[in-house]
């Protein structure tokens, strides 16, 4: 009896673990429009901007028709309570950027994240971005 105990609890703890280790940003996003220094920009409708979010990395692709969708930045990341720190550490256009991390205020409410901050060139930006299923 007291095995079985052991084992349960043992088995709920794994439970636990596996399900608070999520942070909620896990999956695939896509880009859903923001706002640049003011000015409101869409999302593209001749291609889409999606960002894969796992533990502590992201990978950046641009999907365009039927080609096979091309990896355009990746790198890692951080939560820190309603901030996000990401790190660039792979470019196709290489800036200043790189390796460089840049922190964000991010909301998440359900399929929808919002993200603001200062980019190191002093643009303001807010970007939008809704989950894919």
């Amino acid at each position: 009896m007291k095995s079985l105990i052991t084992r349960s609890l043992a088995a709920l703890c794994l439970i636990l673990m596996v399900g608070c280790s999520s942070n909620g940003l896990e999956g695939k996003w896509q880009y859903d429009g923001g706002i640049y220094n003011g000015k409101s920009r869409n999302a593209a409708t001749e291609f889409l901007m999606q960002r894969t979010y796992k533990a502590d990395t992201y990978e950046a692709f641009l999907l365009e028709g039927a080609a096979k969708p091309e990896l355009y930045n990746s790198g890692k990341y951080e939560i820190k309570g309603d901030s996000i720190l990401i790190t660039s550490t792979f470019s196709t256009q290489p800036s200043q950027n790189d390796n460089m991390t840049v922190a964000y205020k991010f909301k998440l409410e359900g399929d929808k994240m919002t993200t603001n901050g200062v980019l190191p060139n002093g643009m303001i930006v807010e970007e939008y971005w809704k989950r894919v299923k």
